[in-house]
């Protein structure tokens, strides 16, 4: 009975050792690679930063945080609704199709995916989306501002872009700036 007893115990501590080194294994990751360097991936760096955001009136709309992640290759923003919502955009360029991408995802599961280019420092995305009841094609423009902060233009339009409905006219100032 008592070897059954140590056997046992000896196979709990193996047991333990061996669960807590898979806990602790390492992942070698490889040669870094070369990042996104050329200039076409920091079109979208005025956008880079902690910011406070109001919205049309000047009323406060939000927070938002951008940094820039995988050697420059996405734009990752946090975003704070100033009554509720959270949100998480990834903003990048797509070198196979030349397209800028936008990916965003809300707290209650809402996504929306839009594409599209640069028109002199404005970067112009559009898609057809149902976010939150919002059902059509969003369109929704980024420019920076003279003072080191930025301007969201979001439109909805339900007839396919005949009519545009203004969605969100924010002002992204860097925190502790006036």
């Amino acid at each position: 009975m008592q070897s059954y007893i140590r056997q046992g115990v000896w196979l709990a501590a193996a047991l333990v050792a061996v669960s807590g080194c898979a806990g602790r294994a390492e992942v070698k990751a490889g040669p870094p690679g070369a990042g996104c360097t050329d200039p076409v991936y920091r079109q979208l760096d005025f956008k880079i930063g902690e910011f406070k955001v109001t919205g049309i009136g000047g009323e406060p709309a939000g927070e938002s945080k951008v940094e820039s992640v995988l050697g420059g290759c996405l734009l990752v923003e946090h975003w704070r609704g100033a009554i509720s919502g959270y949100g998480r955009a990834h903003m990048f360029f797509d070198k196979s199709d030349q397209l800028w991408r936008l990916i965003y995802v809300t707290d209650d599961g809402a996504t929306m995916y839009l594409t599209g280019q640069f028109r002199g420092d404005t970067l112009i995305l559009t898609g057809e989306n149902d976010l939150d009841g919002m059902v059509g094609l969003h369109r929704m423009s980024f420019s920076p501002l003279p003072d080191g902060g930025n301007r969201q233009y979001w439109e909805l339009s339900a007839d396919k872009g005949a009519t545009w409905k203004v969605i969100h006219d924010g002002t992204y100032r860097r925190a502790g700036s006036r």
